[in-house]
């Protein structure tokens, strides 16, 4: 039995509902998911009760991991379904007896933590050094369609509401709009409620993005 089976055979399948917190922050940290299906917004709230998002998480995506390793073992922000989310819930117990039995399976672990801190360190790079439009057009390009349309250039479907991708990316939800538009000299438009990357290399140049940062 392989690891990814060994996490469904000990893990618990669960759905929560669009606007369902996942857990709290200071709540018993005794599991981390796996995102079959949906979107999970892990975030925090400011003093003054704004929200602030710390990243959100799609379908084959894990989080959590790291919360359970802490001396507390609590977790440290909220998570909140931005849409009907399916997760495989894996308890702590299981995740702890991995790691004393399989070193490879510690060392997978800590290499995809080491990644999330990358991304992560890459996405604060990006909110205090890049303008708005480059923002969204760095998150356009990570989610545009692979497969190049014949005739209008790269699909992209927005994963979720912009509500929360203009908090993400920390640009005012009424300012969205305007920053997009900024972005048709760089081969973005905008046709019926779609949006379309025209010329990708005049996109990327423009949001100074390396080659990790651009999947299509």
């Amino acid at each position: 039995m392989d690891i990814l089976e060994q996490l469904i055979s000990q893990g618990h399948q669960k759905i929560y509902a669009k606007g369902r917190d996942l857990f709290v922050m200071g709540d018993q940290a005794d599991a981390f998911f796996i995102i079959l299906e949906g979107w999970v917004k892990l975030y925090r709230s400011t003093r003054e009760g704004e929200e602030m998002i710390i990243h959100v998480f799609g379908p084959g995506e894990e989080f959590a991991e790291a919360a359970i390793f802490n001396d507390s073992r609590i977790y440290p922000a909220n998570a909140q379904a931005i849409e009907n989310v399916t997760v495989l819930e894996i308890p702590r117990s299981f995740f702890i007896q991995q790691i004393e039995e399989d070193s490879r399976f510690a060392l997978r672990m800590l290499g995809a933590i080491a990644m999330r801190q990358h991304y992560l360190v890459q996405q604060l790079e990006q909110v205090t050094t890049r303008s708005a439009p480059q923002r969204i057009g760095a998150f356009l390009i990570r989610f545009c369609r692979r497969e190049k349309q014949a005739t209008e250039g790269w699909l992209v479907d927005l994963p979720y509401d912009k509500s929360i991708i203009s908090t993400r990316l920390n640009i005012k939800p009424e300012t969205f709009s305007r920053a997009l538009a900024k972005l048709e000299p760089y081969g973005v438009k905008v046709n019926d409620g779609h949006i379309i990357i025209e010329d990708m290399g005049k996109l990327i140049e423009f949001c100074d993005l390396s080659s990790q940062e651009t999947p299509c």
